[in-house]
C-alpha cells in the first residue's frame, strides 16, 4: 500500500491490490509450501502421539493386493471426475469465481524455478500430506466412531471446507469422497496418495503447457460432462471388485 500510494480508506483500490497479490506466482507457491508442510507435520505428529503404531494409524501398510490395472483405473477415475466437475462449473457460469484456482493457474505460468517448486510442494508434498492427514489420521478416527460411509463423508467435507474457495471446495469434496473410498477399499493410503499426487502433477503441467479447456465451446463441455461422467461410473464399478472391506483399525484414543 505504501509503494503504490493506496490509502486505507480507498476500499476499491485495496481490493484491486489484493487481487494483484493473489496473481503473484511466488506468493501462491509460498502459500502451497506452507500449507503442505503444515499438513504433513500435523499428520505425522498425530500419528506419533497415537497409542496405535504410526504405520497402522496412518494406514501406510500395503493393504489389499492390487492388480496393475487398478492403479491406472483409479487415476482415470480421478481425472474424469475432475473434468466433469470443471465442465459443469463452466456451463453453470461459475468457474471464474474460483480465486484459488486462478492463483494456481497463475503460479503455473511463473519462472522455471517457481514452477519446479510448485510441482514439488503442490504435487508431491501436498498430495502425500493431505492424504496422510485427511484419509490417514482423520478418516480412520471418524470411521471407527461413525462407520464407513459417515467417516468417509466427514473427512471429505473437512477436506473441501479447508480449501476455502466457492468452486475449488466442492471439487475437493468430491475428490475427497473418491479418495476416501479408495483408502477404505484397499485398507491403505498407497493408492490414494498415488492418485492425489499424479492428479495435482497433471493439473499443473496442463495449466502451464496446454490451452485452457474453459475456452472451449459449450457443446464441447456438454460432451465432456456426459462422457467423463459415464467413464467415472464405469471406473467405480470396475474398482468395486477390489473392495475387500479391510478391517478398520481399532483406535483407543485420538
Amino acid at each position: 500500500m505504501l509503494r503504490s500510494g493506496v490509502k486505507p480508506q480507498d476500499t476499491e483500490a485495496i481490493q484491486a491490490l489484493t487481487e494483484k497479490l493473489k496473481s503473484m506466482p511466488w506468493l501462491m507457491v509460498a502459500a502451497v509450501m506452507t500449507s503442505s508442510i503444515s499438513g504433513l507435520v500435523a499428520a505425522l505428529m498425530g500419528g506419533f502421539l497415537s497409542p496405535t503404531p504410526l504405520m497402522q494409524r496412518l494406514r501406510l501398510g500395503a493393504g489389499t493386493p492390487l492388480p496393475a490395472w487398478a492403479w491406472g483405473a483409479a487415476l482415470v477415475g480421478c481425472f474424469t471426475m475432475g473434468q466433469a466437475m470443471e465442465s459443469l462449473s463452466v456451463l453453470a457460469g461459475v468457474w471464474n469465481y474460483g480465486a484459488s484456482l486462478k492463483g494456481l493457474q497463475s503460479a503455473s505460468q511463473g519462472s522455471v524455478v517457481t514452477f519446479a517448486a510448485l510441482l514439488f510442494f503442490g504435487a508431491l508434498v501436498a498430495g502425500a500430506a493431505e492424504e496422510l492427514f485427511f484419509r490417514g489420521y482423520v478418516q480412520t478416527r471418524l470411521v471407527a466412531r461413525w462407520g464407513r460411509t459417515a467417516g468417509i463423508a466427514g473427512a471429505a467435507t473437512l477436506f473441501g471446507i479447508l480449501h476455502f474457495d466457492p468452486i475449488h471446495s466442492p471439487m475437493a469434496l468430491m475428490m475427497g469422497l473418491f479418495l476416501g473410498w479408495l483408502a477404505e477399499c484397499t485398507g491403505s493410503l498407497r493408492l490414494s496418495i498415488f492418485v492425489h499426487v499424479f492428479n495435482n502433477l497433471t493439473s499443473f503441467l496442463l495449466s502451464r503447457y496446454a490451452p485452457s479447456t474453459t475456452e472451449l465451446p459449450s457443446s464441447v463441455h456438454v460432451t465432456l460432462l456426459a462422457v467423463c461422467s459415464l467413464a467415472f461410473v464405469g471406473v467405480v464399478m470396475a474398482l468395486r471388485r477390489m473392495d475387500a472391506r479391510s478391517p478398520e483399525p481399532v483406535l483407543a484414543r485420538p
